[in-house]
This record gives C-alpha cells, sequence and structure tokens, in this order.
C-alpha cells in the first residue's frame, strides 16, 4: 500500500513539473522576459518546480538510515520551503506589479498629496509588500534552519517528518494567500471580473489542496494545485495581457506612422513647387513628368495614413522612386540615387524606406558640398530567411553619441525621428529590426523582416 502512495505521489509530482514547465516555456520565447511582469511570472513558475523537487524527496527517499540518505532528505525538505516561500514572495511581486499597472495603487484620498490618478505610495500597498516580505523570510529562515534545529521538520530513519514548529509554515502561506485575496478585493475597480475571478482562483485552489493535504497525510496535491492555478493565470489574464499590450504597441505604431504619413515638409512641397514652375516655361515636358512622380508621392503619402497592415515591398519601392525624382530633379548633379532591387517578395509597413533615404539625401550626401550617392538595395537572406532592405550613403555620417545609433536627432535638431518611427511600426507590424551603422565615410541603414515569421496583421487585431 505504501509503495503504490509513493508511486503515486511521485507520479502527481511530475504532472506537476510539465504543467510548470508551460509558463518556464512561455515566457522564455519571443523575447518575453524582459518585460518585468513576465519575470516575476517566471519565478512564480521555476520556484514550484523546485518545491515540487523537494518534495519528491520526501517520498523517495524513505529509508534513511545511512548519513548520505539523510543528508539528502533533510536537502530535499529544506528545498521544499524555501522554494514554497519564494513561490508566495515572486507571485506577490507578480500581483504587486499587476496592480500597479492596472492602475490600482494609487490614493483614494482628496487631501493627500497624491491625489486620485496620480501615482501614489498608499499604506495598503506597503503593508502588503511588508508582510510578505516579513513572512517569506520567516519561512526560509526556518526552512534553512530546521535541519539542525528541527523546527519545521526532523529527517528520522524513516525518512521526513514534521517538526515542533510544522505549524508556522503553514501559517505562512494562509497568511500570504488572504493578503492576496484582500489585495484583489481592494483593487476590485481597477480589475475586470475575469481577472479577479481568476486571481482568486489562484488563492482558493491552492488553498483548498493544502487544507486537504494537512489533514490528510499521505495525498500529495499541492504542487498539482499551484501548477493548475498557474496555468489558469496564464491562460486567463498572462494572454489577456499580452494580446492587450500588443494591441496598443500596434496602434501606437499606426499612430506614429499616421504622423509620419502627414508629414509633408512646407519647404519640400515649396521647392517641388517651384521646381515645376521653372520647368514649365523652358522645359515643359519634364514638368508635366514632374508632376506626375509629385502626385503619386502625395497619394502614396496619403495611402500610407490609411493602411494599417503591410504591403508589398515593391509599392514601397516605388514610393521610394517617386520621391527620389523629385529630389534629383531639384538638386540635379550633386545628388544620385541608385536601385538594387534583386527580391521584392516580402511585405512591410508603409513609408519604411522612404524616411530612411530622406535622412540619407538631407542629413548625409547634401550636406557635402559636392553631393553624394544614396543607395538602395534588396535581396533573400536564406541562410537566416530574412528579407534585407539597405539604404547607404556617402555622406558625412550621423553625430556621435546615443542618437547616432538609436535615430535620435540630428546635428541640426531635426530629422531622425523617422528611424525611430520606422524601427518600433517594423517590430510591432512585422518582427523586423533596423539596424544602422554610421561613420565620418556614410551611413549604411539595414532593415531584417523575416520571411517565415508572423504573418502581417491589421492594426488592432489580436
Amino acid at each position: 500500500m505504501m509503495e503504490r502512495m509513493v508511486t503515486a505521489n511521485v507520479a502527481l509530482d511530475v504532472v506537476a513539473i510539465i504543467l510548470s514547465m508551460i509558463p518556464v516555456a512561455y515566457v522564455l520565447t519571443d523575447g518575453r522576459h524582459r518585460d518585468r511582469l513576465h519575470r516575476w511570472f517566471l519565478g512564480v513558475a521555476v520556484a514550484n518546480i523546485a518545491m515540487i523537487v523537494g518534495d519528491m524527496g520526501d517520498w523517495l527517499l524513505c529509508d534513511t538510515t545511512g548519513p548520505a540518505d539523510r543528508t539528502l532528505a533533510r536537502a530535499a525538505a529544506a528545498l521544499f520551503y524555501v522554494a514554497s516561500a519564494a513561490v508566495l514572495w515572486f507571485f506577490a511581486r507578480y500581483l504587486d506589479d499587476y496592480l500597479e499597472r492596472a492602475g490600482a495603487w494609487r490614493s483614494d484620498r482628496p487631501d493627500r498629496p497624491d491625489l486620485p490618478g496620480r501615482p501614489g505610495p498608499p499604506r495598503l500597498r506597503r503593508t502588503y509588500r511588508t508582510i510578505v516580505t516579513v513572512a517569506c523570510a520567516v519561512q526560509t529562515a526556518g526552512a534553512l534552519a530546521s535541519p539542525l534545529t528541527g523546527w519545521f521538520f526532523t529527517v528520522g530513519d524513516h525518512g521526513y517528518e514534521r517538526g515542533r514548529l510544522f505549524a508556522v509554515c503553514q501559517i505562512v502561506p494562509f497568511a500570504c494567500y488572504l493578503l492576496f485575496t484582500l489585495a484583489v478585493l481592494a483593487a476590485r475597480r481597477s480589475l475586470s471580473g475575469r481577472e479577479q475571478a481568476f486571481f482568486l482562483l489562484y488563492v482558493f485552489v491552492p488553498l483548498g489542496c493544502g487544507a486537504t493535504q494537512m489533514l490528510l497525510r499521505g495525498i500529495a496535491v499541492v504542487n498539482v494545485g499551484v501548477a493548475l492555478a498557474l496555468l489558469f493565470i496564464l491562460v486567463n489574464i498572462q494572454f489577456e495581457y499580452e494580446l492587450a499590450l500588443r494591441r496598443r504597441e500596434r496602434e501606437l505604431a499606426q499612430a506614429r506612422a499616421d504622423l509620419l504619413a502627414g508629414r509633408i515638409e512646407p519647404h519640400f512641397t515649396y521647392n517641388t513647387l517651384a521646381t515645376i514652375a521653372h520647368l514649365c516655361r523652358r522645359e515643359p515636358e519634364r514638368a508635366q513628368q514632374l508632376i506626375v512622380e509629385f502626385s503619386r508621392f502625395l497619394r502614396a503619402n496619403l495611402d500610407g495614413v490609411e493602411c494599417g497592415v503591410p504591403i508589398p515591398a515593391d509599392r514601397e519601392l516605388d514610393h521610394v522612386r517617386h520621391y527620389a525624382r523629385l529630389e534629383q530633379e531639384r538638386f540635379g548633379e550633386r545628388l544620385h540615387v541608385a536601385f538594387d532591387v534583386a527580391f521584392t517578395g516580402f511585405a512591410m509597413p508603409a513609408l519604411t524606406v522612404q524616411p530612411i533615404v530622406e535622412n540619407a539625401i538631407r542629413h548625409g550626401v547634401l550636406r557635402r558640398r559636392e553631393g553624394g550617392t544614396v543607395m538602395v538595395r534588396t535581396w533573400r537572406d536564406d541562410a537566416a530567411g530574412m528579407a534585407v532592405v539597405m539604404v547607404a550613403d556617402d555622406g558625412v555620417g550621423m553625430p556621435d553619441g546615443p542618437c547616432a545609433s538609436d535615430g535620435g536627432t540630428a546635428s541640426d535638431g531635426r530629422a531622425h525621428i523617422g528611424l525611430a518611427n520606422v524601427r518600433a511600426r517594423l517590430a510591432a507590424m512585422v518582427d523586423g529590426t533596423l539596424d544602422v551603422d554610421s561613420g565620418p565615410d556614410g551611413t549604411v541603414v539595414t532593415i531584417r523582416i523575416p520571411l517565415a515569421g508572423r504573418q502581417p496583421r491589421p492594426s488592432g487585431m489580436p
């Protein structure tokens, strides 16, 4: 009978580890670990796995008559209690961060300096953090001391046994779960009904499992309960949070694109019209061609405002050609724009290449008295599975400092804001990247877009 119980509990622990690995894999993919909220969630999952590993020692090391087995059993029991404290602490920080982002940790007293709607340090939040930290520290210290003192547990000839202060390590999680419940209820105005339900489910599922396990020694269900509660949070809160976050990122990127598309500088318009007026008298046919180019350029800008999905690369490159012809007509021999287009079988956000070419012309080659050349190249990198677009110029380069690589402000206080917009839209809409390599002999801007990445999606669609 005992062997069957051991086998069943070890099997339950293995299942709990597998379930806990799902959130770990989720956070460690697609760069999610860069978000602090995801890192707290990862900490909960990893600590839960460590707790389960420690719990398995309780069941596997039943005969501890030897000193080595006894030492291993003490280490496993200590790991269990330390990891259980870590689970509570990481979840407390996860909930704290989530409530902060939901706007729940704000003062409701108008007589306080931290008025409603402004971030503040409410007493509830400080109390919440302090109690959880102290409780987890007490459990950790008690667990580490128990191999010598027998406070939480002892290890005899027949394995793990509860210590004289075992109730303390049971009170700590109950106190923390009670605090989690109070925090969720206090923040109910800032949380949806769905969020409240599943946060509370995370509290009550482990509590119920813990009560069952404490009353019926031999049934190890807490670990499975915590793992299931993690999956509840993952599926019903984390997924929704990430979808909302990505939706906001796409909306922000599209807003930037709208601003960029609508930003046709008056000087550019005026100079183009002046060039057309000059040609009307001497070369009316060239003037007519230039009017067509200008109208196509304006149409592409307007389409960029309205377009919320990536467009074919050849369409974006046509827009660049219209812009380049207008500028070449104006600056004559001082400006040369060349195209080496070897691949166009991919999509990109509207107004991706044109702002880069504009920067190369205005802040690169035209800052040299003799002018220079801008080269636009595209090719397919089969080894990396990428479509590559490169815009290179032999101009003066960007100024030194962080702005040069980040798409900041040029020495004249004007453009390069286009690079920041392009970088944000590439990342949000096609998982693309933008790299800048600038020196005194010119600048190279390289765009890489995955060919087998996520499919382009309309703005606002999850």
